[in-house]
């Protein structure tokens, strides 16, 4: 019995690839150090069909895939550890990019960008804070 294997790979950065192009169960991979994964599409009929990345994680200070060489949108459940500042781990939900609140950091002084509840163990200072977007400030915990 023969098998067939199907996938496609890149080196393009963001080249993601269109997911109704993509057969059923065909695996799709980029290769490029700066944006690499490994794709698939789900199973919702065309042409809504979604595109997933598997992983890894994207580290950078801009979102994924910006520019987009190839298809221009996240996948859902896709994440990016945002270095721009603070290091903040965030999560695609389809729509909009998510930061889990429970984010807690460490060095001397504070982040430049933090986000509403984020914690921070500043040593210079040697105490704890949370941000309060509401004021906004860092108060002491």
């Amino acid at each position: 019995m023969t098998i067939q294997i199907l996938s496609r790979r890149s080196e393009l950065l963001h080249d993601r690839p269109t997911p109704i192009r993509i057969g059923t169960g065909e695996l799709c991979l980029n290769l490029n150090p700066g944006d690499p994964g490994l794709y698939f599409a789900d199973s919702t009929p065309a042409p809504s069909t979604g595109l997933i990345k598997a992983g890894p994680t994207f580290i950078g200070s801009t979102a994924p895939n910006t520019p987009a060489s190839g298809f221009a949108s996240f996948s859902k459940g896709e994440s990016w550890l945002d270095n721009s500042s603070t290091h903040i781990m965030k999560l695609w939900d389809g729509s909009t990019w998510q930061t889990p609140k429970a984010v807690v950091s460490r060095f001397a002084g504070k982040p430049t960008a933090p986000v509403d509840g984020q914690l921070h163990y500043d040593t210079a200072a040697a105490g704890l804070f949370m941000w309060d977007a509401s004021g906004p400030s860092w108060v002491a915990v």
